[in-house]
């Protein structure tokens, strides 16, 4: 039973990527879990998230519609709150260690989802093997000039920049 239990909790984390709002510490560059961190305030016009799986076939699907419900969310949230517009959606790669050619079609296809929507999709720090996969599979030349950086403060910076 206990190895059961312990097959399904792996499958289920597999399938199932964590996904985090991140905000920033004040006075810091730094961006850690809004759940976690509640001095961690959120960036107006900015959706920050972070994948902490691997992305291929078993979770790109599921990984894509969470990704759009957080962007729901956000612009139901912005919207009640009568702020600024959500413009930019930044996804924190750090913990992202795999990606395959779903993972990649994934990226693809919610870049085109989200342009629809006027919202900006940007990569943040994708590590080793996924930058270079990024590259091969030439992901990133569909991403504008603007779509890669190597931390999430460096994107908010550059993209609040007019």
């Amino acid at each position: 039973i206990a190895v059961g239990i312990s097959i399904f909790k792996i499958l289920l984390h597999v399938s199932r990527p964590n996904t985090l709002v991140l905000g920033n510490i004040p006075g810091t560059q730094i961006y850690h879990n809004l759940n976690q961190y509640k001095e961690a305030s959120r960036i107006p016009s900015f959706l920050i998230l972070a994948v902490e799986s691997p992305i291929y076939f078993a979770n790109s699907t599921y990984l894509q519609e969470r990704i759009l419900r957080w962007v729901r969310e956000e612009e139901e949230r912005v919207k009640a709150n009568k702020e600024s517009t959500l413009n930019c959606l930044i996804l924190d790669m750090t913990a992202v260690t795999a990606i395959d050619t779903s993972g990649l079609d994934t990226l693809r296809e919610l870049r085109k989802m989200l342009e629809k929507r006027s919202i900006q999709l940007v990569l943040a720090n994708p590590v080793g093997n996924v930058m270079e996969k990024l590259h091969k599979s030439k992901v990133l030349d569909s991403f504008e000039e603007k779509g890669l950086y190597l931390t999430v403060a460096e994107a908010v910076a550059a993209i609040s920049i007019p």
